[in-house]
């Protein structure tokens, strides 16, 4: 049974900061909590330490635990009951990716956080056919780079990737093989250029033959297709990239945070 008592956000010695070319830090909690489960250190039908106890071992703020902890309950590798605890209900996490977006950081840190395995890479002309964001750059050819994306502890694909890289930086590194954060990673590193805007568009559409054989899936299974667009500070497009998704392997959560103001009487109606 978990035991109350006081525990302040951030207790002596914890240190929660995160570097910008690191994992978040409950991130890398919930990897250890994981391993020990999966390792048989915490079998099914045992209980994890409480979050005070996680707090101590750790070092770290109870946010940040309470984070962790949530994402092992995503992963359906825990249940937390009231009165009851926090119980181990499986020795293997469920297959599938969650992207969890509060902001252009928790995009930028799912690329460093997985691993895009190239399967092709070749200039490409852009013509009528191309995605209509690219119709203003008719003629030009532009890098165009296909690949897989997994997780750091799965080999089961996360999404089919297609990157549409603009000419001024075609001729960017690092992306012949397997890329260990993504491509604009790169891009920004070479050319010192920096993604401030990422314009994103999400639709459901079935996976074609192609694709679902890349994804280990039945062709016409269900898809989520996300087309984001990587801009600089002056808005100009860097590169456009496609994620496309089994369905039933991933899940995007959003949340957003409203700004309230006061209304003023010149606001008001009547």
């Amino acid at each position: 049974m978990e035991h109350g008592g006081n525990l302040p956000d951030d207790i002596a010695n914890t240190d929660d900061s995160v570097r910008a070319d690191a994992i978040p830090r409950y991130l890398a909690l919930a990897r250890s909590l994981r391993a020990e489960i999966e390792s048989g250190k915490y079998p099914v039908g045992s209980k994890l330490p409480t979050e005070m106890e996680l707090c101590k071992q750790f070092g770290a703020s109870r946010h940040t635990v309470r984070a962790a902890i949530e994402r092992l309950v995503r992963l359906e590798l825990i249940k937390r009951t009231p009165r009851v605890g926090t119980v181990v209900t499986a020795s293997r996490a469920k297959q599938g990716y969650e992207l969890a977006v509060g902001q252009v950081g928790d995009l930028l840190q799912y690329a460093a956080t997985t691993r895009m395995h190239v399967l092709s890479r070749d200039l490409r002309e852009v013509d009528e056919n191309a995605d209509p964001v690219l119709h203003p750059y008719r003629g030009q050819l532009w890098l165009v780079i296909r690949g897989v994306r997994t997780g750091d502890d799965a080999d089961t694909p996360i999404c089919y990737n297609e990157v549409w890289v603009h000419p001024d930086y075609r001729g960017v590194r690092g992306a012949e093989q397997d890329i260990e954060a993504s491509v604009f990673h790169l891009i920004e590193k070479q050319f010192n250029v920096a993604v401030s805007r990422i314009e994103q568009i999400i639709h459901a559409a079935a996976l074609p033959d192609d694709i679902a054989g890349l994804l280990g899936m039945p062709a016409g299974a269900a898809g989520l297709w996300i087309n984001r667009q990587y801009r600089d500070t002056s808005g100009n497009l860097i590169e456009m990239a496609w994620s496309v998704h089994p369905a039933e392997r991933f899940s995007y959560r959003m949340v957003l945070d409203r700004t309230w103001r006061s209304v003023k009487p010149s606001d008001a109606g009547g």
